[in-house]
């Protein structure tokens, strides 16, 4: 065989090697259209060998494989995840006019101008420290509390702040920190309580009203008649 011959010999194995290694990065048209081309150009003296196009095409059929592999389990997802939303907006639906405790860091003051502070202590505080601020972020008042037991805590608000005025109706945002009686910090989950009057949907997801304030659904912890 001739100085070409072997050149052209070299050249197809070469192009089989580099179809079979981009093989896993190509899509499925690409693939058939280099193993086309490959198999018009290859040389006819020493032709591609049985083993090589076996080889070609097991690596095909893998890649083929993954490819569906990839596209079941995003429509497995897709499905799963509709469902999951169908569930829970339909759950959402039936709450209303149920009393629900959820977790949440806001509180509605009303035309009372009172509001309870409702609170989850995960063990025993020495000390507890509510804040109270409006929309804007400001602090309008700071309650202290000490020796309360652990579990679920209720402080009350005048609707005053710190220098006795009565403020505005309206939701305020509630931050709390308690201490054990070594000073160390206590988990203080802040708490909603109250009727759900109505359900609103955004972006797809349910959200339950309690006093004018938006709660979702997964912040529930406990539901009552």
């Amino acid at each position: 065989m001739d100085v070409n011959s072997v050149g052209t010999n070299q050249t197809t194995q070469q192009s089989a090697s580099t179809v079979a290694t981009t093989a896993a990065n190509l899509g499925t048209d690409q693939f058939l259209k280099l193993l086309t081309v490959q198999l018009q150009h290859q040389d006819p003296l020493s032709p591609l060998q049985n083993e090589e196009m076996l080889a070609q095409l097991a690596q095909f059929s893998s890649l083929e494989q993954l490819q569906n592999m990839n596209t079941n389990l995003k429509s497995n997802l897709n499905l799963n995840l509709m469902l999951t939303q169908i569930l829970s907006n339909t759950a959402a639906a039936a709450l209303v006019g149920k009393t629900v405790v959820a977790s949440g860091k806001e509180i509605t003051l009303d035309s009372s101008n009172s509001a309870a502070v409702r609170f989850d202590l995960s063990a025993a505080a020495q000390r507890v420290e509510v804040t109270i601020k409006d929309q804007s972020g400001a602090t309008v008042r700071t309650i202290e509390a000490d020796g309360l037991a652990a579990g679920r805590n209720e402080l009350a608000w005048d609707g005053k702040d710190a220098n006795g005025e009565s403020v505005a109706a309206g939701t305020y945002q509630v931050a709390i920190k308690a201490y054990d009686a070594s000073g160390n910090e206590v988990t203080a989950t802040p708490l909603t309580t109250g009727e759900v009057t109505s359900v609103r949907y955004k972006d797809g997801q349910a959200y339950l009203v309690i006093d004018g304030e938006e709660v979702s659904i997964s912040d529930v912890l406990e539901i009552t008649s």
